[in-house]
């Protein structure tokens, strides 16, 4: 695709001088507002947030989200954290590969003490180093299993909690790796021992053939894949680029969503802002609102990096 996209963060040092004047009084209200919110203004927010903080059920997990989740990949400050779950959002995606591992410590304190009224999903990484046509040979599989249970014993000290609510397989890319009959024991353990309440992947690139494998082997109760306006993202940090079919990997998505699969959507902004309904200038809470309309999937893992993005996320479902 040959059009110049815009990061969010982009967006914002572009803006005019009087509207960043406007957001950074707003930020300086919003920070003031953090340590303590009068009643009229709690209820305002509540009001203004109401889709975005709405519970909804994750497919057949026994799981309910917020429809706008915060990906905490792109920061490291707790109070951001703490603001959002002030503002209702109960739906949080980290993992050990954000911050070199500190990003799910960050996370674990943040939302100490407020553990039962959120969902937490976090991620492991399935190494696989060899012919992926020869298949997953038995000393393989045994070395993988035993480095996921490694990845898992450490997101759970490092979140300080018993269990975990979504435990994905992180940037899954090979079906018959994924769906092997050892990665399938791992996680059906790990249930039963209490230390995860619901399994899945994320897939980054060939998410549509990833989902088709989900429908078909039916085993992985949660996806989350890139989804979003344009039907193509580059990724802020790396600058890995994706795109797809939309019409295809909705109708994927149609397929598990059937199913019971719990859907998640990431790369909500990575495709760039997007008009709004009834025209005017791009903007970023469009794109959120675009999926939420859509109806695809159950929520959005949505990377926030600040107060500004926060707020603007939130009121994106207004």
């Amino acid at each position: 695709m040959s059009e110049k996209r815009i990061s969010r963060k982009e967006f914002l040092r572009k803006s005019s001088a009087a509207v960043l004047g406007a957001g950074l009084a707003a930020e300086a209200a919003r920070l003031a507002d953090a340590q303590g919110k009068s009643a009229p203004q709690a209820a305002k927010n509540a009001i203004a947030y109401r889709n975005a903080t709405a519970r909804k059920p994750l497919g057949r997990t026994g799981l309910s989200i917020t429809p706008i989740g915060f990906g905490a990949s792109r920061t490291m400050e707790p109070a951001l954290v703490k603001r959002a779950l002030d503002a209702g959002i109960a739906f949080y995606d980290t993992g050990p590969s954000y911050f070199n591992g500190m990003n799910e410590t960050m996370v674990g304190k943040a939302l100490a003490g407020r553990r039962k009224d959120v969902v937490i999903q976090s991620k492991l990484e399935l190494v696989f180093r060899g012919d992926p046509a020869a298949g997953l040979g038995a000393a393989d599989a045994k070395r993988i299993v035993q480095e996921m249970n490694r990845s898992l014993e450490n997101s759970l000290k490092a979140l300080g909690t018993d269990y975990i609510d979504i435990m994905l397989v992180h940037n899954a890319t090979l079906p018959a790796i994924t769906h092997h009959e050892a990665i399938r024991q791992f996680f059906s353990a790990a249930k039963k021992a209490g230390k995860i309440r619901a399994h899945g992947f994320s897939a980054h690139t060939n998410h549509v053939e990833m989902l088709q494998a989900a429908v078909r082997e039916k085993f992985y109760e949660v996806v989350m894949v890139p989804y979003n306006h344009r039907g193509a993202y580059v990724h802020s940090n790396s600058g890995r680029r994706g795109e797809w079919r939309q019409e295809e990997l909705e109708a994927e998505l149609k397929k598990a969503r059937d199913l019971g699969m719990g859907l998640v959507a990431m790369k909500t902004c990575s495709g760039g802002p997007c008009p709004p309904k009834g025209g005017g200038e791009p903007d970023f809470p469009s794109a959120l609102r675009w999926i939420y309309d859509r109806g695809r999937v159950d929520g959005m893992a949505v990377a926030i990096a600040n107060y500004r993005q926060l707020e603007d996320d939130l009121k994106a479902l207004a």
